[in-house]
């Protein structure tokens, strides 16, 4: 086989690979965000020069991703999508850090950062807890949209028609919402939970 046709033969497989993830189910979801992590990481890491700041762009990659599924499983090119989205990430890290002239003491800050994880600091009761209590902190309308996207099973388009509203709304106030229990979670309990974890409560949940 020539060279050619294998780097076509790869996008193909990629590309049927992302579209998988259109049906928003955790299983293709986690076989798209395990066969990129890795990946990825060297890649944001080059840029920021931090294990830790470059975990948390490729958690808020794959976030973009989980909820702009449907429209990145129709590109032709969805692994540039993740790249391009990790580099515009890292970039925007970097221009922060300048502008606020805190680059130093940040970095500090992340080197001395405690690094639990969650299976070691949380049982399953107990996340699915504090999900819940982030959940119910949420405005009625946004939580709404979280739980008809996250406990029934609806995609954006179906949200929006359900509730009057676009479907950018919809993936802005849920984008929204996964940050907030994120951050939430983390304030409580000092563990930063990833996008991969918090939707795969969901799905054990449906």
């Amino acid at each position: 086989m020539r060279m050619n046709d294998k780097n076509t033969e790869t996008v193909i497989n990629e590309k049927a690979l992302f579209e998988k993830i259109a049906s928003g189910t955790e299983a293709d979801f986690a076989m798209v965000f395990h066969a990129y992590n890795k990946k990825l990481f060297p890649f944001v890491h080059n840029i920021t020069r931090s294990s830790i700041i470059a975990e948390e762009i490729i958690q808020e990659v794959f976030l973009r991703l989980w909820v702009n599924r449907e429209e990145v499983a129709r590109m032709d090119n969805p692994v540039g999508w993740l790249y391009r989205v990790a580099s515009n990430l890292s970039l925007s890290h970097l221009r922060q850090l300048t502008k606020q002239q805190q680059g130093l003491q940040q970095l500090s800050a992340i080197a001395q950062h405690d690094e639990k994880t969650v299976e070691d600091a949380l049982g399953a009761k107990e996340l699915a807890k504090l999900i819940e209590q982030a959940i119910a902190q949420l405005p009625p309308k946004r939580q709404e949209i979280f739980r008809l996207s996250r406990s029934q099973g609806l995609n954006h388009k179906e949200i929006a028609t359900s509730l009057g509203l676009s479907s950018n709304t919809v993936k802005d106030q849920l984008v929204i919402s996964l940050k907030f229990i994120k951050a939430l979670i983390y304030k409580q309990t000092g563990i930063s939970l990833s996008v991969l974890l918090i939707i795969r409560f969901f799905e054990k949940k449906m």
